[in-house]
C-alpha cells in the first residue's frame, strides 16, 4: 500500500498515449464501463487533501484542459474540474472507453483483464504493466472495487449513445454548433449508420455517413 500511495501521488493520470478508436471493440458494457471508472475512482480517491492532482481520480492538471477540449469539446481549468463531479466522471469515462478501444484485442470479454489493464494504464501509461509488482496494491484495490459493485443489482442508466445525443441535441439549442458536432459524432461512433444521429449531423451540415473518426481524441504527452 505505501507503494500504492507513492505513485498516486506522483504517476497516476500521466497523459493519454495518442489512443486512436480501432475498429476492433471489447466486449464491455456501458454499465461495466461506469463500474471500471468507478472503481478507479476508489482506487484512487486520496487520502491526503493538497496533493496537487484534482478530483477523486487524481488527474494531473495538465491533462484536463485538453482532455476536457477532447472529450466536451470544451476546455475546462483544473479548479472547474475538481468542482464538478459529474464533469469530472464524464471525462473520464471518456479517457478510459478510449483506452479500452485501444486495448480490445488484449481485453475481449475479460473483465477481469479489462480491470487491471485500465488500473495499469491509469497509473503507468501501459496496460501491458498490470503484472508489475510496483503497481500491484493499486491494481488489486481497483479489481476488488470493480468487484464488489458487479454484484450489486445496478440501476438503469442511460447507454453512452443516448447520453451523447442528448447532451448534442442540448449544444444544438444553444447554438453551441461545433460541440453539438462532436457529441452527435461521439453517439455515430457508438452506433455507425444511426439515422437519428445522422439526421441531426445533416441538420448541422456535417454528416459523415458512419463512424470513421480517426484523429486520435488526445496528444501524446511530452515525456
Amino acid at each position: 500500500m505505501h507503494v500504492c500511495k507513492q505513485l498516486i501521488g506522483s504517476s497516476i493520470a500521466i497523459g493519454i498515449f495518442g489512443l486512436i478508436a480501432v475498429p476492433v471493440s471489447a466486449q464491455l458494457s456501458d454499465t461495466q464501463v461506469d463500474l471500471i471508472v468507478e472503481a478507479l475512482r476508489q482506487a484512487s480517491k486520496p487520502e491526503e487533501p493538497n496533493t496537487g492532482l484534482y478530483s477523486d481520480w487524481q488527474v494531473k492538471p495538465s491533462n484536463i484542459p485538453r482532455w476536457s477540449k477532447a472529450c466536451g469539446g470544451r476546455e475546462i481549468t483544473p479548479a472547474e474540474f475538481q468542482a464538478n463531479p459529474d464533469t469530472a466522471r464524464s471525462i473520464v469515462t471518456c479517457i478510459v472507453r478510449d483506452v479500452i478501444k485501444q486495448d480490445a484485442r488484449a481485453i475481449g470479454n475479460n473483465q477481469t483483464i479489462a480491470v487491471q489493464r485500465v488500473a495499469a494504464w491509469w497509473m503507468t501509461g501501459d496496460s501491458n504493466k498490470f503484472s508489475a509488482r510496483e503497481i500491484a496494491p493499486y491494481v488489486q484495490k481497483a479489481l476488488s472495487a470493480y468487484q464488489t459493485a458487479s454484484t450489486e443489482k445496478p440501476a438503469k442508466k442511460e447507454t453512452f449513445y443516448e447520453r451523447y445525443m442528448n447532451a448534442g441535441y442540448d449544444a444544438a439549442q444553444r447554438k453551441d454548433q461545433k460541440t453539438a458536432r462532436l457529441y452527435f459524432q461521439r453517439a455515430l461512433d457508438e452506433r455507425p449508420q444511426d439515422k437519428f444521429a445522422l439526421q441531426a449531423l445533416r441538420n448541422l451540415g456535417t454528416a459523415q455517413g458512419g463512424s470513421n473518426r480517426t484523429t486520435p481524441i488526445t496528444e501524446k504527452p511530452n515525456r
